[in-house]
């Protein structure tokens, strides 16, 4: 397996995710949803089904100063934002009925270098868990993209791995910086063979340990397969300053 990395001193991302798991906590218990994979790791994530019988289900929104009351069922919680029986979204772990989802439209088209991808809380009566098995090798195939400055290819290996290569920048859609020169560039490349809906890349990576406790000067990665959803982290190791693989990715057609 071979991998370019790119070493860096990672100021603001690195400080930002030095705690993953409080900081995970912390603010899904301020009552704010940024998404299934905000910080990285730990992510129990789940795929779920809208099983409602309205015709629409709408996002709720998380607590502010001017909505202390959310998120709730309380008037006013409820955002323009709404999913239909049948939508497929990533989603964490319930909380007093309600769950924070990540959702992206099986036909959503980039706009402005981005997906519209939706981040915010689903009544947790509204979903209905799906059962995960172990993908199909063409589950993985193809070229999948995060919502913005991120792309992966997976393709066919030998002996039943996959071969993985993906390109990710930092500043490529602020035209400031392009100006500078100053986008940041990583590259992710490695083969391995999937166990369960896991593919994890990086010299001694089994995709079991977490990926912070890694020395970040390795790129490692773990690349986990959620029906239309990719979801990958990475330990901060493959790629210039600020550059991350981690995000949520759909294929493209």
């Amino acid at each position: 397996m071979r991998f370019k990395v790119f070493k860096a001193v990672l100021l603001i991302v690195a400080g930002s995710m030095a705690s993953p798991a409080l900081a995970q906590k912390s603010i899904l218990d301020e009552g704010q949803c940024p998404g299934v994979l905000p910080y990285g790791e730990p992510s129990p994530i789940a795929l779920m089904r809208v099983s409602a019988t309205a015709p629409r289900v709408p996002f709720i929104e998380s607590r502010s100063k001017a909505k202390p009351q959310c998120p709730s069922d309380a008037a006013g919680c409820q955002r323009k934002g709404f999913v239909v029986p049948e939508d497929e979204v990533l989603a964490l772990s319930p909380r007093e009925g309600l769950v924070c989802t990540t959702y992206i439209a099986p036909g959503a088209k980039k706009a402005k270098g981005m997906y519209p991808e939706t981040n915010g809380y689903l009544p947790a009566g509204a979903l209905t868990p799906v059962r995960i098995e172990p993908p199909a090798t063409a589950a993985w195939i193809g070229t999948w993209t995060r919502s913005a400055e991120a792309e992966i290819t997976i393709l066919p290996g030998m002996r039943g791995q996959l071969m993985v290569k993906g390109e990710a920048t930092f500043g490529a859609l602020d035209p400031g910086r392009i100006k500078r020169g100053a986008v940041n560039m990583g590259e992710l490349e490695g083969q391995a063979a999937p166990r369960g809906n896991v593919l994890a890349l990086g010299e001694g990576y089994d995709g079991t340990k977490p990926l912070y406790d890694d020395d970040r000067t390795d790129c490692k990665a773990r690349l986990r397969l959620y029906g239309r959803y990719l979801v990958v982290e990475d330990n901060l190791g493959c790629g210039g300053m600020n550059v991350s693989f981690s995000g949520i990715y759909v294929r493209l057609k």
